[in-house]
């Protein structure tokens, strides 16, 4: 293994972006480091199908390409613990999500132009690198969209800004960044887990691996592993808060308090209703529909399940539409259903990740302290009354059946908290754990350290109002911008 300028812990959408713009662009030497699969033969075609054929993403979570985590059990949501998925191997989360490509909004640039303090974080900069990103993806409208999300779009745009999801797709399948490397001959990718980072004082030098390998960097140690695994590399590292790293039998050299905590995620929850039997999605399409798929990228294959939703309640509530019944799909036997999943697009509670020993292979500690805050508790109410009011609007209301979830009897509030404490569900959109002006500066390095930056999305000062995987790839192109430009 040969040293590189810069070191990138993370192949996901903001590793694989930084490294093909810093190399390609940029002209540096660039060592990418991501942990391998755990495919076998055995395992490895249903995935690569499951992959490939955007419809089936839901049958890759818990899976070979997932770190499959979960959180602590809450309180709140009746002593539940939720599933976290996270990517593993080449293009990271991109790798398993539903592909949705959601632009981030003004109030998105504010937000992190306020966190920064810094010109060059001004809102035209900010939309520059969005824009320079989206080129980058080249996102696809929707190529097929189900009966239900047709009519939940006429039925939904009187009330807010209803729209179908571009994605993330080429050609009807699913596209991580991880293509932009194929002809990115200034990259050296490894497949390793990264024990902890090594340093010179406060300098970042290079990094050491799980089985003891040491790898250096003459300029640059980047962290792109995400909200969860970055700031437990941190931890690993001896950053972070010193009382808790004590506590998982790591010396801290730098106590950073605020490593590991205010996390945020979306908390969705899923409003149900029966569709006549006819209109049931099935993963098991016709040939007809497979041939379409197969040869023009076309068909139902191509659906990414999420088709549509939007914006609603002055940004407050955002909604995607499922032809599916959320809690059980892709079950075999799942009932014909439809879903309007609602979320609060700004939470305000906020929770932590923690370490729990200094091995690398022990699972973190997960806890988003969902609905801690009753303001949340109230968005998301408001977001079931508004499912509600859209499902009696035409063409929607004499053509769905009863509602399964809540259910018709749950009107109150009292009882529409219940179903919420015992049915919502993670939206896989975790942030927060580094972040900007606490943890990284506008530069974002690590406050403390030199030679050390994180860049994903456990650097947002807040949630991003929609889904966060455009604003991670804005972050990246950003930064590169920035680091080229640096003494």
């Amino acid at each position: 293994m040969l040293p590189s300028d810069i070191i990138i812990i993370g192949a996901g959408s903001a590793g694989c972006t930084l490294a093909h713009l810093l190399s390609d662009q940029h002209g540096f030497s660039v060592t990418l480091i991501e942990p391998a699969t755990i495919e076998t033969p055995q395992t490895f075609l249903a995935p690569e199908i499951d992959r490939t054929r955007p419809a089936r993403w839901l049958k890759l979570l818990a899976g070979p390409n997932d770190w499959d985590y979960a959180t602590v059990a809450s309180k709140s949501l009746a002593g539940r613990a939720l599933n976290c998925p996270r990517g593993r191997g080449m293009g990271g989360s991109s790798r398993i999500n539903a592909m949705i490509w959601f632009p981030p909004t003004h109030d998105d640039f504010k937000r992190f132009s306020a966190a920064a303090a810094d010109a060059r974080w001004s809102t035209e900069s900010l939309r520059s690198a969005y824009q320079s990103a989206e080129r980058l993806v080249q996102p696809e409208p929707a190529r097929w969209i189900s009966e239900p999300a047709q009519r939940f779009l006429r039925a939904a745009s009187p009330l807010g800004h209803a729209m179908a999801y571009p994605r993330m797709n080429r050609d009807g399948r699913r596209w991580t960044p991880a293509a932009l490397l194929l002809n990115s001959p200034g990259v050296q990718t490894i497949r390793a887990t990264v024990d902890r980072i090594r340093f010179r004082d406060n300098r970042a030098i290079g990094v050491e691996l799980a089985d003891g390998t040491q790898i250096s960097a003459s300029k640059q140690v980047i962290l792109s592993a995400g909200s969860i695994a970055s700031p437990t590399i941190l931890m690993r590292s001896g950053i972070g808060p010193r009382d808790g790293l004590r506590d998982a039998g790591v010396k801290a050299w730098l106590d950073a308090p605020d490593v590991g905590q205010h996390l945020q995620d979306h908390l969705v929850m899923p409003v149900i209703f029966s569709i006549d039997a006819g209109t049931r999605f099935d993963l098991n399409v016709s040939p007809r529909d497979l041939a379409r798929f197969e040869v023009l990228g076309q068909g139902p294959l191509t659906s990414n399940i999420a088709e549509a939703g939007g914006l609603f309640a002055n940004d407050a509530i955002q909604i995607h539409v499922t032809p599916t019944h959320y809690l059980r799909f892709p079950q075999p036997n799942a009932a014909s259903a439809m879903t309007i999943a609602v979320n609060a697009t700004q939470p305000t509670s906020r929770g932590h990740v923690a370490i729990r020993s200094r091995n690398a292979s022990d699972p973190p500690q997960i806890d988003p302290n969902y609905l801690a805050d009753r303001e949340d508790v109230e968005t998301t109410i408001a977001g079931v009354k508004l499912a509600r009011a859209i499902a009696m609007q035409l063409p929607l209301q004499n053509w769905i059946g009863p509602e399964l979830l809540p259910g018709s009897k749950r009107t109150s509030d009292e009882g529409i908290v219940k179903s919420i404490s015992r049915y919502a569900q993670t939206l896989y959109h975790p942030v927060g754990t580094c972040g900007l002006g606490r943890v990284v500066d506008a530069n974002l390095s690590v406050i403390g350290t030199e030679r050390l930056s994180v860049v994903d999305a456990s650097v947002f000062p807040e949630v991003t109002v929609g889904n966060p995987n455009a604003m991670v790839m804005t972050l990246a192109t950003l930064f590169a911008n920035q680091i080229a430009t640096s003494p």
